[in-house]
């Protein structure tokens, strides 16, 4: 689904880790359901997704029921989430997703600033497909992300192995020698 950016990064979404990656993850700080806010400093020392997404995205539930089934049971507290929303999407309209995905990790709230520094969105580029994945490293550097578009790009990264494989890279670099 798209939000307001521009095709050129559906071309870009075709090489991967791309020009999103390899960078200091931006800061923010931003509610969830409750109103407690979430700061991305918090997670320091974990590895993180940070997920934009949007509750009537049907790639972005295909996402959820992975991450739910899949990936956090399997690292558990090693890996944190943070799911951010943006406009249209509601209070009510989280709520009721949250009910029935039985999503376990906090879903924030952004006007569109903070979903905008993650992209690099410009007035040339002003849009964003969902959902799009960034994986922080422990040191809060960006190491990949995904973005996924009408081509369904990254299929393997919701019902494949690319994710879960990219995670334990993180944990094995980060663990003593």
């Amino acid at each position: 689904m798209k939000f307001t950016l521009a095709l050129a990064l559906s071309a870009l979404a075709l090489f991967g880790a791309n020009e999103f990656s390899g960078r200091r993850a931006p800061s923010f700080s931003l509610p969830d359901v409750t109103m407690r806010q979430h700061d991305i400093l918090d997670y320091r020392g974990k590895v993180l997704i940070v997920e934009f997404m949007q509750t009537r995205c049907e790639k972005c539930q295909s996402f959820t029921k992975a991450l739910e089934g899949r990936v956090k049971p399997k690292f558990g507290d090693k890996l944190a989430v943070l799911s951010v929303v943006v406009p249209p999407d509601s209070l009510d309209d989280v709520k009721k997703y949250i009910n029935v995905f039985k999503v376990t990790n906090p879903i924030l709230f952004d006007s569109g600033q903070m979903a905008s520094s993650y992209v690099k969105a410009t007035p040339d580029r002003p849009a964003m497909y969902f959902p799009h994945i960034f994986l922080i490293d422990q040191q809060g550097m960006i190491r990949n992300d995904w973005q996924f578009t009408s081509a369904g790009l990254y299929p393997d990264v919701i019902s494949g192995d690319r994710l879960l494989t990219e995670i334990e890279k993180l944990l094995n670099e980060a663990a003593p020698k």
